[in-house]
């Protein structure tokens, strides 16, 4: 087909009619199928209940593109005013498989593109997935540079060593004397958000290779942001933090987010322990205290899906133990704003009929 066939819609993320998002759906369906193909999709409901509560400092906008039978390709252009990312747009290109090598993928960059030079956003980033080499191959076409190598790891409940789990709670207290585990379900009750706040800024210390981001700090406003967002879309958290007893600081986290609209699985949010009180097996602790209680109260549960760097070694060393097993590989991609800008304007760019 001729690429000035396309059309192409912006729309503000928070602005998406519930219609578009329904027909985003649909037409998603094939991407799923192609990178996900074994996993259960969300429900419709779910992701209307995410864009409809997204936390307080993100933003973005989508752009959709179509020909004559219907969409053919989506991206978003997304920030986080956020300390150490204010810098950055985020931006991901989908492009239906039977539309592939047209043009659309480049336009759309190109879009996403305006959008950080408008916001005078000096990064683009971008992730692709191992199991899908078309992304990959697209971006290293306009000189973006690996930033980092990630892992999506899962733990199989149906096989975990439950001695194991057992062992690592039982030594906690031994190794870790002094301290205690607190655990917290739902929203982060205020006496406790500084508490949170704090130990969240250990993640801070986890690898980030080679993206060009700083640290950001957590602050109870945040903690809350973020929070009922989550809860606002359908979801449950659940936290357990280590405690420094003589002090009452939180010193250690490991966090859960469950999804009752795909009950066997929960997501691992952040899994730290402060530099100054580890080697006494908190992490351990944590980490198996949070999968007993999954396998006491979600029996529905098969799946702990958590994503770590590839270069994360003593996380990895714990979840490898516990049975965590590579599911995916992402490669998250970054160039600077005007570099992208110079690359396309070396590139064919498809011609687009104006839309809204």
């Amino acid at each position: 087909m001729p690429v000035s066939a396309w059309t192409i819609e912006q729309w503000p993320v928070r602005e998406q009619p519930d219609e578009l998002l329904a027909e985003l759906y649909a037409a998603r369906a094939a991407l799923h199928a192609e990178a996900t193909p074994d996993d259960p999709r969300r429900p419709l409901a779910v992701e209307i209940a995410e864009v409809r509560n997204l936390p307080a400092p993100e933003d973005g906008v989508v752009f959709v593109g179509r020909d004559a039978a219907g969409i053919a390709g989506v991206a978003s252009a997304h920030w986080e005013q956020l300390a150490g990312w204010a810098h950055v747009l985020f931006a991901e290109v989908a492009v239906l498989p039977g539309y592939r090598r047209q043009g659309l993928g480049t336009l759309l960059l190109d879009r996403c593109t305006a959008v950080a030079e408008q916001r005078g956003l000096r990064l683009v980033m971008g992730r692709t997935k191992d199991n899908v080499p078309s992304g990959a191959a697209f971006i290293s076409r306009f000189g973006a540079e690996q930033a980092m190598v990630g892992q999506e790891n899962r733990l199989d409940l149906r096989g975990v060593d439950a001695d194991l789990v057992a062992r690592w709670i039982a030594a906690g207290p031994v190794r870790g004397a002094g301290y205690r585990l607190q655990f917290v379900s739902g929203r982060t009750p205020p006496e406790l958000a500084e508490r949170v706040a704090e130990v969240l800024n250990v993640m801070n210390t986890a690898p980030r290779e080679n993206m060009d981001v700083s640290d950001t700090t957590a602050t109870p406003e945040l903690v809350h942001q973020y929070e009922d967002a989550m809860l606002a879309a359908g979801a449950q958290l659940w936290a357990y933090y280590a405690v420094d007893e003589s002090t009452g600081r939180f010193v250690g986290l490991s966090n859960i987010i469950i999804r009752p609209a795909t009950p066997d699985r929960v997501h691992v949010g952040d899994t730290a322990v402060d530099p100054a009180h580890r080697g006494r097996g908190l992490g351990k602790w944590l980490k198996a205290a949070i999968t007993r209680r999954v396998l006491d109260e979600l029996p529905d549960v098969r799946w702990v899906i958590t994503w770590n760097a590839g270069s994360n070694d003593p996380m990895l060393a714990i979840n490898n133990r516990l049975g965590f097993r590579t599911a995916s590989v992402w490669t998250t991609w970054q160039s600077g704003t005007d570099a992208l800008r110079a690359r396309l304007a070396s590139q064919p760019v498809g011609q687009s009929r104006p839309a809204r």
